[in-house]
């Protein structure tokens, strides 16, 4: 099994980049570039408060290509990360609330999915409390803080300081 799966992180990189240059809107990706920057910011500020006390997820570094949890995180941090989310960012309905929750939900379903392939092949652990229902709330969250920082920046980050608080009181970083 160690043969099929060591490609697992690699895999969903390449799978991006081939649906972002289909569904992503490329030609406007300067409206795109702060949320992009947004979310490798949120991401490496995750890693640094995982590094000074603990994780509450972690890559596995058994891929043949990355072969540590840092060069996963950076991978995911700077490639995966910004790529879904131009394509999200590029899709996203102007239609109604329901159009709009649907769609998030879809994102957070496809997320989800992967996360479980990623558990099923242990290329990813839990640490500290944290399950698969903490994944989809996080999730949930992440998604409508991309939208909503695409649409108000400040807006997005007052919330995001609002969700950060929350996580580091629930998992204990405050203490």
């Amino acid at each position: 099994m160690r043969g099929r799966d060591i490609r697992l992180h690699f895999t969903i990189g390449v799978t991006l980049i081939l649906i972002s240059l289909r569904w992503a809107n490329w030609k406007e990706w300067q409206r795109y570039y702060p949320t992009m920057i947004y979310i490798v910011a949120m991401s490496l500020l995750y890693k640094l408060f995982a590094l000074d006390k603990f994780h509450l997820w972690k890559f596995s570094s058994h891929d043949f290509f990355f072969n540590s949890h840092i060069a996963i995180h950076l991978c995911h941090t700077f490639l995966i990360n910004p790529l879904y989310t131009i394509i999200y960012l590029s899709n996203f309905p102007e239609e109604s609330f329901l159009k709009k929750c649907i769609y998030i939900i879809k994102w957070v379903l496809a997320l989800i999915i992967v996360e479980l392939l990623l558990l099923s092949f242990d290329h990813i652990n839990y640490f500290h409390g944290w399950k698969l229902k903490w994944t989809i709330f996080f999730d949930f969250s992440m998604f409508s803080m991309l939208r909503i920082h695409f649409k108000n920046p400040l807006w997005g980050i007052f919330l995001s300081i609002i969700f950060t608080l929350f996580y580091l009181y629930v998992f204990g970083y405050l203490t």
